[in-house]
């Protein structure tokens, strides 16, 4: 049509539209103006409604490891069966392997402190303070003393027993003996790891390394675990877990770490060590992970770089300076990604592994077993050490975390009378009230967490 001519008259202009209504066009018949490519596009049902289009679903973040089951129980038990096989291999005087200037076994550790510093750092930002040092204790202090009393009247007696044919002289008390054992560590702070001068004839240990002489070698490590409960506990006290204080003081954690690598000795007092250095760094990159859980990606390119730089952090003697935030970044990716979610989810035994292996292989060295070669000294003292491990969960761990939220009392019969009379007054006196939608009471639950 060109400009200036009048409008045809013979077009519908029905509802304001030169279209009109479907039905309208169909009566309009010849009249009608549509070109022929317009007829052959079909027309979209009445009622029928245009699909939109498909939009990209959310990003997954990090966040996915506290919204339903992981396998991060799996992921601690992993690490926890290597410690127990490579301190195996080491206890009964053979070589462990290696990765550059690092042994695995202390790598599993920095794992342990990483994942530990994830969900420690989530049950603090949740619980009162309360309730959250109740928790933290109730998951290590009965286990731990439960595991002392073990080694100072069962396992060091069998030692005992073995080089010197009885029981008659084994030290119950003294500076060194089996009742300063469990009383002066009681508080997981080790100050000796001996009984009166045993184990004999161990291969740890060895010369030369300056280790104290040991039953348990492996509870060292608790005291440090216990130390970072504390400095998130008074992170939380005066309001400083969060996430821009926790990244200073991770930031003030690298910087002090890089001072007592690299610089002159001295520079630093003598309590922060390469240990204090090593433990806070783990355990802080587990943290920042939980605070910028939703925020950090859940990437698979992001994992392979953290795997690679991890792999590379071998080769390095300060491990610990580039390889926390990978391996914590791996640790949470693994939990979400690895199809391991049963595994030590119900029953943990990844502590139990970790306290006991060490006494029994010390205590198989002290028997000889280890000349009978790896073949038979490995399977009995794994079997021994899973045994110890599963009976510390189902009668010593697991009653202790069932007290973490007590049942409450079961109301008596009194209790029952008095709440009946209440309710059953209390609606002749009300006015009838719908029950809130299924819905709304799951909302709100979800809200409100356990």
């Amino acid at each position: 049509m060109e400009p200036g001519n009048p409008a045809p008259r013979n077009v519908p202009t029905t509802g304001g539209s030169p279209a009109g209504d479907p039905d309208q066009r169909t009566a309009a018949g010849p009249t009608s103006t549509e070109s022929g490519l317009s007829r052959l596009i079909p027309r979209p049902r009445r009622g029928h409604q245009p699909v939109p289009p498909a939009t990209e679903p959310p990003r997954q973040t990090l966040e996915v490891i506290f919204t339903g089951p992981n396998s991060l129980g799996a992921i601690r038990l992993l690490f926890a069966w290597i410690v127990l096989l490579l301190h195996g291999l080491a206890l009964s005087g053979h070589h462990t392997p290696a990765l550059g200037r690092h042994e695995y076994d202390a790598v599993a550790l920095d794992g342990f402190f990483a994942i530990s510093g994830l969900l420690v750092t989530r049950s603090a930002t949740r619980l009162t303070i309360r309730r959250f040092l109740r928790h933290r204790a109730l998951r290590i202090l009965p286990g731990f003393w439960v595991c002392l009393l073990v080694v100072a009247f069962v396992l060091a007696p069998m030692g005992w027993w073995h080089v010197h044919g009885s029981l008659r002289d084994y030290p119950i008390t003294g500076a060194h003996g089996a009742l300063r054992y469990v009383t002066d560590n009681a508080l997981v702070r080790m100050r000796f790891y001996d009984i009166a001068g045993t184990p004999q004839g161990t291969f740890f240990p060895a010369p030369g390394t300056g280790m104290p002489l040991a039953w348990d070698g492996s509870l060292w490590s608790l005291w440090w675990e216990v130390q970072c409960y504390v400095g998130i506990t008074l992170l939380a006290v005066v309001g400083l877990l969060r996430r821009r204080p926790v990244l200073a003081i991770g930031a003030i954690a690298l910087g002090l770490s890089i001072i007592e690598a690299f610089g002159p000795p001295g520079t630093l007092p003598a309590r922060f060590s390469a240990d204090m250095a090593r433990f806070t760094l783990n355990f802080l990159a587990g943290t920042l992970m939980c605070l910028y859980a939703e925020r950090i990606p859940l990437s698979g390119r992001i994992a392979t770089i953290a795997g690679a730089v991890f792999v590379g952090s071998f080769y390095l003697q300060d491990q610990p300076l580039i390889s926390a935030l990978p391996l914590a970044y791996l640790c949470v990716y693994l939990g979400v990604r690895l199809p391991l979610r049963r595994l030590g989810a119900r029953h943990d035994l990844s502590y139990g592994l970790y306290i006991y292996g060490f006494p029994i292989q010390q205590l198989a060295a002290v028997y000889g077993l280890h000349h009978a070669g790896l073949i038979a000294y490995l399977p009995v003292t794994v079997a021994a050490t899973v045994a110890c491990a599963t009976a510390s969960w189902f009668a010593v761990e697991a009653p202790a975390l069932r007290r973490k939220s007590p049942r409450p009392r079961r109301p008596d019969a009194a209790d029952r009378s008095r709440r009946g009379l209440h309710r059953r007054g209390r609606q002749r006196a009300a006015p009838a009230v719908p029950e809130p939608a299924p819905v709304a009471n799951a909302a709100r639950a979800a809200t409100e967490g356990p």
